[in-house]
């Protein structure tokens, strides 16, 4: 069944594009039920999953930690949307690289393991089960287990499922990447570097003076914070994109850039409320940022009635339930080049929408509706994120524009 379920998640959609994710989740189920959880450390896994050297510095190198954080997010996703299909749910449980196996819902009345378990009048021992292991890309598995005869057709039915769903997702990941390729080339092929100016400064929203409940601005934005940890997942996300696409870039925190760094060249602005370069330049689009008072909103020009992209900051951590930003990629006559805004009314905004533009998939959904021609136009959208868990989902459309 655990095996079963692994199959199931990293087959969905939130696991099939990546490699890294996927590995580094089944490579920490194969060895727990080989009874080796001892062993999943951080050094080891960048070992022996992600090939560093045995004395790497985890702290310059933290690829495990991060992996296992956005892991936990998409595995939480995966029940958002699947739960009622589920009879057993995996955890990666926070501060642990061991995951965890829970019965979701009493096995079905013609489950053969519950007959044979009913009949017997006890639980099964080992001996008399039926599961099989199964051999993933490598891992550990028991290739000399004769398959039950009722079964001899299996290889043949996985094998041709196996050469369809290649065919199908080669057309999925060809189209994907055309769409990648649509978004990110203005910038991909502009001369020179391109400068990402990250949002650090105060965001001046006004938070609860209750001391009762924590305040949904305290979790998000601490006093002390410089720059946040989703801001800089995101920042990891956007440059990784320019490094596969050989472009150089330049970094500069948003108190520290100048107009003069952003003249004649292609801009990425990642935050909305804590990047006043962010909300200077939108202030000419049809979205655009809106504070009054605690509550932060992304403003329809075109449909200013429309106030449900908002987020208060007044209440409490705990209701938070969504999130909002704006992708915006269009010239600018300010910098005279073209930009990319990547802001959340919230970190977490920000942070889904670094994943839209790093994740084929999601690209390539967002976009499905957005108005034919926009690959030679300025676009700007609207998407939404479910906050799960104190993690970002996956984004949806909301609106969009072009011109």
């Amino acid at each position: 069944m655990i095996l079963q379920e692994l199959h199931a998640i990293v087959s969905s959609h939130l696991f099939k594009n990546s490699k890294r994710y996927p590995t580094l989740l089944r490579y920490v189920v194969q060895e727990t039920l080989d009874g080796h959880a001892n062993r999943l450390k951080e050094r080891t896994l960048g070992v022996e999953v992600f090939d560093r050297p045995p004395d790497y510095d985890t702290n310059a190198d933290p690829v495990v930690r991060v992996s296992a954080g956005e892991i936990r997010r998409r595995i939480a996703q995966f029940y958002h949307e699947n739960g009622e299909d589920s009879r057993l749910q995996i955890d990666l449980p926070v501060g642990s690289y061991v995951p965890e196996f829970k019965l979701r819902m009493e096995p079905l009345d013609g489950d053969e393991n519950l007959s044979r378990r009913e009949e017997s009048g006890g639980p099964l021992e080992p001996s008399q089960t039926a599961i099989h292991q199964e051999k993933f890309d490598g891992y550990p598995g028991d290739s000399n287990r004769a398959l039950p005869k009722r079964n001899l057709l299996l290889p043949v039915a996985i094998i041709l499922i196996v050469v369809a769903c290649i065919g199908v997702y080669a057309i999925h990941k060809t189209y994907a990447q055309t769409q990648s390729d649509r978004i990110w080339g203005p910038v991909l092929k502009s001369p020179g570097s391109v400068l990402l100016v990250i949002g650090n400064g105060p965001h001046g929203l006004i938070a609860t003076s209750s001391e009762e409940q924590a305040a949904l601005i305290s979790k998000v934005h601490g006093p002390y914070d410089h720059i946040s940890f989703n801001e800089a997942v995101s920042l990891s996300r956007l440059t990784d994109v320019l490094a596969k696409g050989a472009k150089q870039y330049q970094v500069k925190e948003a108190d520290l850039a100048t107009l003069q760094d952003m003249h004649n060249r292609s801009v990425v602005f990642i935050g909305a409320y804590n990047n006043l370069w962010t909300m200077r330049l939108t202030e000419g689009l049809r979205f655009r940022f809106q504070r009054d008072g605690a509550v932060a909103r992304i403003l329809d020009i075109k449909q200013p009635e429309n106030r449900d992209w908002a987020v208060d900051y007044t209440k409490p951590y705990a209701s938070a339930l969504y999130d909002y930003a704006v992708i915006a990629r269009y010239i600018d006559p300010t910098t005279n080049g073209h930009t990319l805004i990547v802001a959340g009314i919230g970190a977490y905004g920000t942070e889904a929408a670094s994943e839209a533009l790093s994740n084929p998939a999601d690209l390539e959904s967002l976009l499905a509706n957005v108005p034919a021609g926009w690959e030679n136009k300025n676009l700007e959208l609207v998407i939404k994120t479910a906050i799960i868990n104190g993690e970002a989902a996956h984004p949806t459309l909301m609106s969009a524009t072009t011109w």
